[in-house]
């Protein structure tokens, strides 16, 4: 019997790790220290790697911001609260899930927004990063405003992109930031956000 299919698994699952830790290093670093000061080899010793292997995995600096925002796209509970949108049965309960997945979200990548959004101007790739995860997040929301307009939740004059213009002005990351910012917590944040969307958006 062969060991090859083992082994590889093995190899991606090490990759995987390797991977892992040195994204992990640079969200801290660049969070830490900013983005200017940290270089490749600052993040290949904090990782316990040899630089050429960050080299190899992400090219340039530039290229674990990238990384990272795409790291931050693929969180599970993106899924789970559009999963939880599309089965509300009316629209406050779609304006609660929607609120709760992207706190969720921003909560645990929060470090890695600033890191992106705060050095847009820094590099083209990081540039063109912002405007990749902005289209993803808006077309995500856009979703939740489809529900909404399945539901027939929506004020009278509110359309689909209306709503979710109002969705993206409360609850991009940039709203999730700038409450933080000033001391509030998650919970307070959500509620809020969550409240603010409702009287925007939902027949009373």
């Amino acid at each position: 019997m062969s060991t090859r299919p083992y082994r590889s698994s093995l190899r991606e699952q090490a990759a995987g790790l390797t991977r892992t830790a040195i994204l992990d290093a640079a969200e801290r670093l660049f969070a830490e220290h900013g983005y200017a000061r940290i270089t490749i080899v600052r993040v290949a010793e904090a990782a316990d790697v040899a630089a050429n292997t960050v080299y190899a995995a992400f090219g340039t600096k530039a290229g674990l911001v990238v990384a990272l925002m795409e790291r931050g796209a693929a969180e599970p509970a993106i899924g789970r609260a559009l999963d939880r949108v599309s089965k509300a049965a009316d629209g406050a309960e779609a304006v609660r899930h929607a609120a709760r997945g992207t706190g969720e979200t921003v909560r645990r990548h929060v470090r890695a927004m600033e890191v992106l959004y705060d050095n847009e101007r820094a590099d083209p790739l990081i540039a063109e990063a912002v405007r990749c995860a902005d289209d993803l997040q808006r077309a995500r929301l856009g979703e939740i405003a489809d529900r909404l307009v399945e539901l027939g939740a929506l004020r009278e004059g509110i359309g689909r992109a209306g709503a979710a213009d109002v969705l993206w002005y409360y609850l991009g990351q940039s709203s999730w930031r700038r409450l933080r910012r000033m001391g509030w917590s998650w919970q307070r944040a959500e509620e809020w956000l969550a409240g603010q969307v409702a009287m925007a958006l939902l027949r009373p």
